[in-house]
């Protein structure tokens, strides 16, 4: 099988950022582009890799000429030239008129999903958008491609990977003849020929044009994961805590990660210096919340959205209501009904005794209560009220937080609109006890998958 690798591009973006190392011997995750890809095509059965670079480097030639020590299916071609297209034309007598597999240098994939594509894909695509200017793929409803547009949306983007046989060869002649200069014009000229192009989607790719490009995709790559537990002191049930976390952690290994559990007391700076593809929390102190804010990869939850979630304040409250510590219940008596106002009042005081003085009286509702438990855009529990789970997510929404849960009044028996709910709590990480399994499915994918 025969691979090509464009690597004769100027990287200009990453110098003009102060990144001079040549684009293809970039680092991400220890190891450089030129070499991760010649690694990879090596490993998936290469009779040849032909790699195409510019003069300017000699950095970049002494790399490939001891790769080629390494590697003797590699053969490679100098060539100054304007765009990714004409770099493919003067790889062109490499490549010997057979099919071959073509990928930029800055192309970063999962290997699993590489391997796949090798298997069935042409053209690979992805609804993953981290470029500028991407290039937009449509697809019919048989996954065959029938436009490659400037202008967005569309269900996917052009992810760089691409199977080129030798009618497509054709057409970049004739595109070289015409006086074509981008790679996306050649690609929409395929399809003008009438060659059919299958797009093959991909979880996600990156390219290096942006030194913060690095960071992503070093963490894309990563197969650890942080899991920061909560304090006894901030939940009434801890076990019901490591339920979940236990629940979501064998989740994420069954898939091949790496899971780390430490508690928040003993969370330091120095854990959120390694790359780490996603990091969970179920953290409520403001120590660990304040170390969490200066992680670099996605924390779920977001601390501040830890810190929003408060009860709602609402002074006009008057009895019968609610008299609630604002925050997190820690003790029996931080939420007692008051059914009168000597009552309210004496639930006020109670809790100045104890050093509270963040106090909320909320409004008595008349109606059923019911408990609800979520993930961002999926309700688990209870599944067969469409008005709760629009009032639950806006609740989450406007808190930011992607894992939730809370209570909630019906204030009718048959609520059709969130006007017939009322939110009375929101919580960051509940304990999902009636759904556990389910949420421990959808919290671990989003953990794998989000962005």
């Amino acid at each position: 099988m025969t691979f090509a690798i464009l690597a004769a591009g100027e990287g200009s973006r990453l110098e003009g950022e102060g990144i001079l190392t040549p684009k293809p011997l970039i680092e991400v995750a220890g190891e450089c582009l030129l070499d991760r890809l010649v690694r990879i095509f090596s490993s998936h059965g290469a009779d040849r890799i032909v790699i195409v670079i510019n003069s300017r480097s000699a950095l970049v030639r002494n790399r490939v000429e001891a790769l080629s020590l390494r590697y003797p299916c590699i053969r490679y071609v100098v060539a100054d030239t304007p765009s990714s297209m004409h770099s493919l034309w003067a790889m062109r007598a490499l490549l010997q008129d057979e099919t071959f597999v073509l990928t930029t240098v800055d192309t970063i994939f999962r290997e699993d999903d590489f391997a796949r594509y090798l298997r069935e894909g042409n053209f690979a695509v992805t609804p993953f958008v981290d470029d500028e200017k991407p290039l937009w793929v449509d697809v019919d409803a048989d996954g065959r491609i029938t436009a490659f547009r400037d202008d967005g949306p569309c269900p996917y983007v052009s992810a760089g990977i691409y199977r080129i046989t030798p009618d497509m060869m054709q057409v970049l002649a004739d595109c070289m003849e015409r006086g074509e200069s981008r790679m996306r014009n050649f690609q929409r000229a395929i399809l003008q020929a009438g060659i059919p192009v299958k797009a093959f989607p991909m979880e996600r790719v990156y390219d290096i044009d942006h030194r913060e490009d690095i960071a992503k995709a070093e963490r894309f790559l990563s197969r650890d994961i942080l899991f920061v537990l909560r304090d006894k002191r901030f939940c009434k049930g801890r076990n019901d805590d490591d339920a979940i976390a236990r629940s979501v952690g064998e989740c994420l290994q069954s898939q091949g990660y790496d899971v780390t559990f430490t508690d928040e007391d003993e969370l330091t700076p120095s854990m959120l210096q390694s790359t780490w593809h996603s990091v969970l929390s179920m953290a409520r102190s403001r120590k660990a919340l304040d170390i969490l804010r200066d992680c670099l990869t996605p924390v779920i939850n977001a601390p501040e959205a830890v810190i929003n979630v408060s009860r709602r304040r609402d002074d006009r409250a008057t009895a019968p209501c609610w008299v609630k510590r604002n925050g997190y219940t820690q003790h029996p008596l931080d939420v007692v009904f008051a059914q009168t106002e000597d009552e309210r009042l004496r639930a006020i005081a109670e809790m100045h005794s104890r050093g509270i003085h963040d106090i909320v009286c909320q409004h008595h509702y008349k109606g059923r209560e019911v408990k609800f438990y979520g993930i961002l855009g999926h309700l688990f529990h209870p599944s067969d009220l469409p008005a709760l789970q629009a009032a639950a997510e806006s609740a989450a929404n406007a808190a930011g937080l992607v894992v939730y849960g809370g209570d909630a009044i019906l204030l009718c028996d048959s609520p059709q609109t969130t006007s017939d709910i009322a939110v009375i709590d929101l919580n960051d990480w509940p304990s999902f006890s009636p759904c556990r399994k389910e949420a421990a499915t959808h919290i671990s994918h989003y953990a794998i998958h989000q962005e």
